[in-house]
């Protein structure tokens, strides 16, 4: 688990980074800071996915698979609460904010299934 702590901050930082180049140079706007709780966001529930679906593959091999899409299933949801909250709570409505949102959810889903299905080809 130590490995897949390590990515996962290396992700983050990298993440951050390219937040903060894109709106520094390219952009020349100041960083929302629903931005910034967007990556918190997805950084907590990919470690809290990865620990549940740890747990499950120690049980059983179709209990690990039913984690894996529960959790999938998860981030969904909570994405779109995060997503209305967004709108509900903003006036402003940024479409860079939006575009970067879900580009978050696909990095963070795709790194989460990379090192379960991985965790997974180990232990066979």
């Amino acid at each position: 688990m130590q490995k897949f702590y390590k990515h996962l901050g290396l992700l983050v930082l990298i993440m951050a980074i390219a937040v903060w180049a894109l709106h520094t140079w390219l952009l020349n706007m100041p960083i929302n800071s629903w931005t910034w709780g967007a990556l918190v966001f997805f950084a907590a529930l990919t470690t809290l996915i990865y620990y549940f679906g740890m747990n499950a593959l120690n049980k059983s091999q179709r209990t690990f698979t039913n984690a894996v899409y529960g959790g999938v299933g998860i981030r969904f949801i909570f994405s779109i609460f995060f997503i209305v909250i967004y709108l509900v709570v903003n006036e402003l409505r940024d479409k860079i904010f939006i575009v970067e949102f879900l580009l978050l959810y696909l990095l963070f889903t795709m790194f989460e299934i990379y090192h379960l299905v991985s965790k997974l080809r180990t232990e066979k």
